[in-house]
């Protein structure tokens, strides 16, 4: 029995300790995109929640490689930023792969205008020559500290 509760204690303190890895952000591969919109004027808020309900719903189910992803709407609904985090580059360019291509491509050039597409981590230069073929003008930027938990 003595036996008994040193093991349930032991096994208490040590479930109880939290360690979070914590890693320097410049040795971090993942890679976020930072896309500021503008609402196009003759959108609709119904479309726009419809939109964005559709598409992430798409990014969830297809894109496991996708770890955050997120519309985010100005109080006086003209403007909207765009959060999204990826594995590291070659999972980026997969989904900007997608996105060139698929269904939800032309609608989201109906319903914004980017003012600014800001990408920090490290990007392959197979992800900037695959961006600048497709028109898109993206401010890279990369990690001079930080971390990641």
């Amino acid at each position: 029995m003595k036996n008994l509760i040193y093991f349930c204690i032991s096994l208490l303190i040590f479930s109880c300790t939290n360690e979070t890895m914590v890693t320097k952000n410049s040795d971090s591969k993942a890679v976020t995109f930072i896309i500021d919109l503008a609402v196009n004027p003759d959108s609709k808020i119904e479309d726009l929640t419809q939109f964005t309900k559709e598409i992430t719903a798409n990014v969830l189910e297809k894109e496991d490689f996708c770890l955050e992803y997120g519309y985010y709407i100005s109080e006086d609904k003209t403007s909207i930023t765009l959060y999204e985090k990826y594995i590291d580059s070659e999972s980026a360019l997969k989904h900007a792969q997608s996105f060139r291509e698929g269904a939800f491509f032309d609608k989201f050039f109906k319903l914004f205008a980017p003012n600014k597409f800001i990408i920090t981590g490290p990007v392959s230069d197979e992800f900037k020559e695959f961006a600048s073929e497709n028109g898109f003008v993206i401010d890279y930027r990369n990690s001079i500290d930080g971390f990641v938990r």
